[in-house]
């Protein structure tokens, strides 16, 4: 009860560097030469004690006691990400039809969760997220399903992107804080880019001038003691990727993050 006070009382900055002189933030360490060696080496992503805090909180906030939840953690307080709502604006200007979003391992919809109060007061958007097996079951099984279409009529849960295509043509691919903890993060992207998607947003991803490198991310235990692979991608190498393919790189009024001095950057792109 006190934690959830004193999230709700100090500022994010604040509450950020009291984490620091405690001991308390994440860190990302070591070097692996294959994704293969890093998964020996962590938990991993699919460690049971994340998926079974998001969902005690993703159902918090579908009962409305949080505003959302992010990487399993609460927030009280309203926080709309106006930039991203800002470039939803912009699409849903240009294309004057509703607009098809591609949630791409967006956990428990922590994004759209986040802007639920202009997101599900509109009805040009439908909010798709693509996630793994057991997020998908539980979000679509029929407590909760009948709880999001209550609520949130204009989003979805589905278990792959070929299962997703069968229903929507996505206008933008959202990817947040989520390419760099898949092992093959070109080989989802190559598929998408292949269907002529018209804008990918790619948030909250690590970016240096350094070559590729493979770490462990460690998660300290008050969001939930657990430790997982992570790329660092080399941003040249990033930007030409998607320059190739016949995408333009659009400045975008993001802030980046610096999570243990690396960089997570936001990046929008849209096909010539």
């Amino acid at each position: 009860m006190f934690k959830n006070l004193l999230k709700f009382i100090l500022p994010v900055i604040l509450l950020k560097f009291i984490n620091n002189i405690l001991g308390r933030s994440i860190k990302i360490d070591g070097e692996y030469s294959s994704w293969k060696k890093a998964v020996k080496k962590s938990k991993g992503y699919n460690d049971n004690i994340i998926f079974k805090k998001s969902k005690k909180n993703f159902l918090k906030v579908l009962n409305n006691e949080a505003e959302y939840e992010r990487d399993s953690v609460l927030f009280y307080k309203e926080n709309i990400n106006y930039p991203l709502i800002n470039i939803l604006d912009d699409i849903s200007f240009r294309l004057k039809r509703t607009v098809n979003i591609l949630d791409f391992g967006g956990s428990f919809a922590s994004t759209y969760l986040q802007n639920k109060k202009f997101l599900n007061s509109q009805k040009n958007f439908i909010w798709s997220v693509v996630e793994q097996k057991k997020i998908v079951h539980y979000a679509n099984s029929p407590k909760i399903k009948k709880k999001i279409k209550n609520f949130y009529g204009n989003l979805n849960f589905y278990l792959t992107v070929k299962n997703y295509l069968k229903y929507h043509s996505p206008d933008l691919v959202l990817f947040s804080g989520v390419l760099q903890y898949l092992s093959k993060p070109f080989d989802i992207l190559n598929f998408l880019i292949s269907q002529k998607i018209k804008y990918f947003l790619i948030l909250r991803t690590p970016l240096h001038k350094l070559t590729e490198q493979i770490k462990i991310q460690i998660v300290p235990k008050y969001i939930y003691k657990s430790s997982y692979p992570i790329r660092i991608f080399n941003e040249i190498s990033f930007l030409e990727y998607f320059s190739k393919n016949n995408y333009r790189n659009i400045p975008i009024n993001f802030g980046n993050e610096n999570i243990d001095n690396f960089i997570f950057k936001n990046l929008f792109f849209k096909l010539k």
